[in-house]
């Protein structure tokens, strides 16, 4: 029986470095304590120098009655697959910083899309 061959090869993101002109630090967060008492978050490389593509992402701000929120602000395209990533991490991008709001794969785990908000 002949194998099944994937859609992607491996070289293909390889061949595709025009259209990852970025690299992305994915940082996780440790909590200490401060004098008060409050958690404090101590951010921590988790991956680095991961190839990937920022484009804005047509962020929006939503009004209810007792919260306002945002919405993603911009898209991450990464140039691999990474499962490791989770939405309490955060996306370090030409010195800009993004929470991570939600994390897609394609059908056959070659990329990662993260939906990010921009720091203030």
């Amino acid at each position: 029986m002949p194998s099944i061959q994937p859609i992607m090869h491996e070289r293909l993101l390889a061949a595709l470095y025009r259209f990852y002109p970025s690299t992305c630090t994915i940082r996780e967060a440790t909590y200490t304590v401060d004098t008060v008492g409050e958690p404090q978050p101590a951010w921590a490389d988790f991956l680095t120098d991961l190839p990937c593509r920022i484009s804005p992402a047509g962020g929006r701000e939503m009004k209810l009655p007792n919260q306002t929120y945002d919405v993603a602000s911009h898209t991450i395209n990464l140039g691999g697959y990474y499962p490791t990533i989770a939405v309490a991490m955060q996306a370090v991008i030409d010195g800009a910083t993004y929470d991570i709001l939600s994390i897609e794969y394609d059908g056959n785990h070659f990329t990662t899309r993260l939906q990010a908000q921009v720091v203030t």
